[in-house]
């Protein structure tokens, strides 16, 4: 089939609800911002540095545009409505996502590296193997997103809300997660080696054996009632943190700093170190205790 193609202004602000003869165009660097494109084939376009800002791809019923391998690659997609769109295996390298509606969209295998996503929500969305290396990614919504097997290393993640997300061998190595919400997530073998998760929330989080955590700074997070069982540890800062019931037992720690830690009768502890740290800790009267002396677990 020939590829068709269309001018760079001949489309921006129209409606192309249920297009079926966009499927294969060249549309690259093509102005579709503000476009209606709900039910167009867009399967095998090629929309590389094309205008999608503030267009609407998402049916009435929620069904989403099928974007499956489409080349975005530098695209503009500020404001988009994407929401259940299936995106699977798209590139998306270096587009600009900021403050889209994703939720529930399917990015499995996307390439999103060195993409702008501040602001968008991607709540719910399956994210499983995506590449989202050095991308931006602050205040997003991944809150009950699935990113097993992701890559996110070198992201800016601050303030993200990442609550329930489903992070099984995630790589996350040098992200920065500082004040994220990653409220009852889980971390089965995710690498967080370096990463950045200072005042971060993780209540409730699992870890699991398989988790690495080297060169982390956990400085001021609230860990209350994190499961930590068997985690391997080491240049972990848990400076001031929060260890309100969490459970420590069975880690592998080594160079873990907890001055200044809070926790409590329920913080279970690796039975080499509790009178140690029981030791080094002050009765704050409340049922709580505070590690007022430095301790570092070796």
């Amino acid at each position: 089939m020939a590829v068709n193609s269309v001018g760079e202004d001949d489309l921006a602000g129209r409606d192309l609800r249920n297009n079926t003869h966009l499927r294969d165009y060249r549309l690259h660097g093509a102005d579709l911002s503000r476009c209606s494109l709900q039910g167009t084939d867009l399967r095998g376009a090629d929309l590389h540095g094309a205008n999608l800002t503030e267009a609407n791809l998402t049916e009435a019923n929620l069904e989403g545009a099928n974007l499956s391998g489409v080349d975005l690659h530098g695209a503009k997609l500020q404001q988009t409505v994407l929401t259940w769109a299936n995106l699977k295996g798209a590139q998306l390298a270096t587009a600009d996502l900021r403050e889209g509606h994703l939720h529930g969209a399917d990015l499995c295998n996307a390439d999103l590296h060195g993409a702008r996503l501040d602001h968008a929500d991607l709540g719910d969305a399956a994210v499983r193997g995506a590449d989202l290396s050095g991308a931006a990614l602050t205040w997003v919504r991944l809150s009950g997103a699935d990113l097993k097997k992701a890559e996110v290393s070198n992201a800016d993640l601050a303030h993200a809300s990442l609550a329930g997300a489903h992070m099984t061998e995630t790589q996350m190595v040098s992200a920065t997660l500082s004040e994220a919400d990653l409220t009852g997530a889980s971390l089965g073998g995710t690498d967080l080696t370096g990463a950045d998760l200072t005042d971060a929330r993780m209540r409730g989080i699992m870890m699991g054996r398989s988790a690495r955590s080297g060169n982390v700074h956990l400085d001021h997070a609230d860990l209350t009632g994190a499961d930590l069982r068997d985690a391997r540890m080491s240049s972990v800062s848990l400076k001031d943190a929060t260890l309100f019931g969490a459970d420590l037992s069975g880690v592998s720690a080594f160079g873990v700093e907890l001055t200044g830690a809070r926790w409590d009768f329920r913080t279970r502890w690796d039975f080499h170190h509790e009178l140690q740290i029981q030791d080094a800790s002050a009765d704050l009267g409340d049922g709580t205790f505070r590690v007022v002396r430095r301790y570092v677990m070796r």
